[in-house]
């Protein structure tokens, strides 16, 4: 029975009922309670806190935004492409799991697996194996020891970028499914050694970075080398895959290969 056959009806029984008397008045409509407002304001501004107190703080200088893209990078796998020269370089590298191939446009190629690096020079048979440590390059200036490290151990490279001085915003930069921000440094170039008087040079350079804090270009330019030094960070989370050579194809790389210092000749 819906709500007009029961006025209907109530109306029928009750029609003697006094004036004035409603037996089914309206509804009077319901008002929201006034301490909603409040509470609603409360509710965002404590919204507004939470979010201020979870998201980190965007680093202060360019400087620090260049060493936290750095440490963003280490934490994914990504694929690189470096050109030097006439030189260019493809692979893929795992900083987390400490593993990486790459191969140069001559056909040599690099093989990173834990703290061992792995060398085949194009045509060759064997390979070379030293430990994967940049202590050799320790000595030479941070301009040097990136552009050599680049090519073959490209998360080790940009821990050279930590050293960098007149770091600088220059604006917007852009990429194939990115956009970020580019940024300018200098870089030391000569170090200070019995043979140069401690005499110093800088180079100049670029690195881009992305919205999500990673790095996606790099570049290190010297005057006299004709062209940059450039290395091109994508697909960040690929998947790498990594096998040593053989044994019987491995040998041990002698001090040269690794970039010690040779000896000097005893007078």
């Amino acid at each position: 029975m819906n709500e007009h056959e029961i006025r209907t009806l109530l109306t029928k029984a009750t029609e003697d009922r006094p004036a004035g008397i409603d037996v089914m008045p309206a509804l009077p409509r319901r008002r929201p309670a006034r301490i909603l407002a409040p509470l609603a304001a409360l509710g965002a501004a404590a919204a507004v806190a939470l979010v201020t107190v979870v998201l980190p703080a965007t680093p202060s200088t360019a400087q620090a935004q260049v060493v936290a893209a750095v440490e963003n990078t280490g934490q994914e796998s990504y694929r690189i492409h470096t050109t030097s020269r006439d030189k260019e370089f493809d692979g893929a590298f795992d900083p987390v799991r400490q593993a990486g191939v790459i191969t140069r446009n001559d056909g040599a190629e690099t093989r990173i697996l834990g703290d061992l690096i792995y060398v085949k020079d194009s045509g060759a048979a064997t390979w070379m194996v030293s430990p994967r440590s940049d202590a050799a390059l320790e000595q030479e200036p941070p301009a040097v020891a990136l552009v050599k490290l680049a090519p073959l151990d490209p998360q080790a490279a940009l821990q050279r970028l930590r050293t960098a001085t007149d770091v600088r915003e220059s604006g917007a930069a852009s990429g194939q499914g990115w956009t970020g921000k580019r940024f300018t440094f200098s870089l030391e170039a000569t170090a200070g050694t019995d043979d140069d008087a401690g005499s110093s040079a800088e180079v100049t350079g670029v690195v881009d970075v992305d919205d999500q804090g990673r790095v996606r270009h790099l570049e290190v330019d010297f005057e006299d080398a004709g062209r940059p030094t450039m290395t091109d960070f994508s697909d960040f989370g690929t998947p790498v895959s990594v096998t040593a050579p053989p044994a019987n194809q491995v040998q041990q790389a002698p001090a040269e290969k690794l970039g010690q210092p040779k000896a000097k000749p005893t007078s």
